[in-house]
């Protein structure tokens, strides 16, 4: 931890890399998916993919645990089911999941050149920074830079996606899914961390809590 991270901390990364639930929540129901489609068909598929995702949401209430992945992957799986299942064909169910990640790497993008970085956003939802400090012409700069690295890793899943799934590449896109899931953005929550601390300290700006401090004595001059 640097010194602009005061009250900082990688518990995002660190829980997704060792959190199970995730698996088990979000990655099954697309293999589940996959697997039976290619024995039992569509119409089965949907069927175990989606009472797996809520038996998954009974388990974890029974056990009083998270429901944070659980909802999501049931979520998803309804969605995705509901597309399958309208379309008529197996690669439809993974299409909600490229229209969100091709929207998420558009507005990066546009954040990024708004001057308004999403991941500085983010950090700011989930930390209670303020905003301001985010803005710091020695501050957004690094924020900026790791935003171009999500909005490649969005545009990227989505675009490779779309091509598996114009080849009607079912079992490929099970495949591309789970590995450009959690994995990839696990190790990108972590290279996020790590490219911030050392980005940061090469900026020189000033830290949250130097900010803070320096927003306070500013406001008191200013009352005088």
């Amino acid at each position: 931890m640097t010194r602009h991270e005061t009250g900082a901390s990688d518990y995002s990364a660190r829980d997704l890399l060792a959190n199970r639930a995730v698996l088990v929540d979000t990655v099954a129901p697309p293999v589940l998916f996959v697997v039976v489609n290619a024995v039992l068909g569509l119409a089965a598929a949907a069927a175990v993919a989606l009472g797996f995702s809520v038996a998954v949401v009974a388990l974890r209430l029974l056990r009083r645990q998270r429901l944070l992945y659980a909802l999501s992957g049931l979520g998803g799986t309804l969605v995705a089911v509901a597309f399958a299942l309208l379309a008529g064909e197996a690669t439809a169910y993974f299409l909600p999941g490229i229209v969100s990640n091709a929207v998420l790497g558009v507005l990066s993008v546009l954040s990024i050149l708004a001057r308004r970085p999403a991941i500085a956003l983010t950090s700011a939802a989930i930390y209670r920074w303020p905003l301001a400090w985010y803005w710091h012409p020695k501050v957004r700069p690094a924020y900026s830079e790791i935003t171009w690295a999500w909005a490649a890793l969005y545009l990227g899943k989505a675009s490779v996606q779309w091509i598996l799934v114009l080849r009607q590449e079912v079992g490929w896109l099970a495949v591309a899914r789970i590995a450009t899931g959690w994995p990839a953005s696990a190790a990108l929550l972590l290279a996020t961390y790590a490219y911030l601390s050392w980005r940061l300290e090469r900026l020189g700006g000033p830290s949250v809590d130097e900010y803070r401090q320096q927003a306070a004595g500013t406001g008191t001059a200013s009352r005088k």
